[in-house]
């Protein structure tokens, strides 16, 4: 997409803005109140709000190279500052940590990443996923390190004393999730039934 593109998409955006007056004051004048944090991937193909068909003022959304949030002790201040403002400022009531098929990230970290890339440095993330993936010896590494990789960003969540504490008194919940980029569709992990299944 040229710049130009994106200059006249955005006057086609402000006769939709006149069509939707309301909601736009709404969030104006009474600021943000979203229920929803998406943890998603940085990819320009997979964007949150439409394919989960979200409003303005639906998502607080934070993305980067394959989803990821570091754990508490990595002191990584971009994530952790915008998941402390969902949390303890938002008071959002879900965190969705959604992967995708196809993911980049996952790819360049599984075929190997020069050691003195920034980007080694924060897939170092996700070697973990890759380990388990690789211990299940079974199925296609890349869709399994991808799966794993959503489930050990839920972990990192959990490292965050105020996360967990919300999670305890199930004031917030916390949602893995995979966006299949072939047919558009969502599956979600059933931590009960230690499986994956479509959201419909």
């Amino acid at each position: 997409m040229s710049l130009e593109k994106l200059m006249k998409g955005n006057a086609v955006f402000t006769k939709t803005y006149e069509k939707n007056k309301q909601l736009y004051s709404d969030l104006v004048n009474e600021g943000q109140h979203p229920k929803v944090m998406w943890v998603g991937c940085s990819d320009s193909r997979v964007v949150p709000e439409f394919i989960v068909k979200a409003n303005a003022g639906d998502l607080f959304v934070t993305r980067n190279i394959a989803n990821i949030i570091p754990p508490s002790d990595a002191k990584d201040s971009n994530s952790s500052s915008v998941l402390e403002y969902a949390v303890e400022h938002l008071h959002v009531e879900h965190i969705v940590i959604c992967g995708h098929t196809g993911c980049g990230g996952i790819n360049a970290m599984l075929q190997g990443i020069p050691q003195d890339s920034i980007i080694n440095d924060w897939m170092k993330h996700a070697y973990k996923a890759k380990e388990n993936a690789e211990q299940q010896n079974r199925g296609d590494l890349e869709i399994n390190t991808i799966k794993a990789n959503v489930l050990l960003q839920a972990e990192h969540l959990l490292s965050f004393s105020y996360v967990k504490e919300k999670v305890g008194r199930k004031q917030l919940k916390i949602h893995k999730w995979l966006y299949d980029m072939s047919s558009g569709k969502i599956s979600f992990y059933d931590d009960h039934k230690n499986e994956w299944n479509l959201l419909n």
